[in-house]
């Protein structure tokens, strides 16, 4: 698994809209396996069980690449919780639970688990489940700055006719390395809507100015479209 995959499939995807008091915390999980198919049925069970045990519905969702260079159709799995203490909080309830471990014992026989992160939400507007999305890896600078060029972002796709798009940017916060310091998602309904915002923004050259701001406090490192394929 390269670098890449490590920022780039991730984040993504939150289930409301706003700012919690303890922002949000994203686990991102990498996952190979030869049986998509069997591992995305297996996760929905999973899924069924954790929410019996912690009241969690769809903890675990699964994204894959689509447009987004080597790691395009790679999978990971990701889970939302309220804040990082509730992802040892809710592991700890789940690993004392014998059927949810004996579920994922079972699991381990179609995939192998890669490397994983913990991200906390500086910008947080959600997504749509059974969405897509258009990552971007950034390393910032200044991140006040930064979220304050994410508003006037906000503000041009609103201006542009995508006002269903909803922008979010995610900080590493444990597993970080190199220089990726942020993620930024944006949520669309659909992979359609993804293409026609891609195709706006260069056909109309809607980011050129923005562009030319957001230079002065980050770097883009690179980019890619995503899709879920949670059951």
């Amino acid at each position: 698994m390269n670098t890449r995959m490590k920022y780039l499939l991730s984040a993504l995807f939150l289930t409301a809209v706003g700012v919690m008091p303890a922002s949000p915390a994203l686990v991102v999980q990498v996952v190979q396996t030869d049986e998509p198919e069997a591992y995305v049925a297996a996760l929905a069970k999973i899924n069924a069980r954790i929410k019996t045990v912690t009241g969690l519905d769809t903890l675990n969702r699964t994204w894959t690449g689509d447009f987004a260079g080597g790691d395009s159709h790679a999978i990971a799995f990701v889970s939302q919780f309220e804040s990082a203490a509730a992802v040892t909080t809710v592991g700890d309830k789940l690993r004392a639970d014998p059927e949810f471990m004996k579920m994922v014992s079972e699991l381990k026989a179609i995939r192998k688990l890669g490397p994983s992160w913990l991200y906390k939400a500086a910008r947080y507007e959600g997504d749509y489940p059974g969405g897509a999305s258009f990552n971007t890896t950034v390393a910032v600078k200044d991140e006040a700055a930064y979220l304050k060029l994410l508003d006037d972002l906000k503000t041009l796709f609103d201006a542009n006719g995508f006002k269903d798009a909803k922008l979010n940017l995610w900080r590493v916060v444990s597993g970080r390395s190199g220089e990726a310091t942020h993620v930024v998602v944006i949520a669309f309904p659909s992979q359609a809507r993804v293409g026609e915002w891609l195709d706006a923004i260069w056909d109309k050259a809607l980011l050129k100015d923005w562009n030319v701001a957001a230079a002065n406090v980050r770097t883009t490192l690179n980019n890619g479209s995503y899709h879920e394929i949670t059951r």
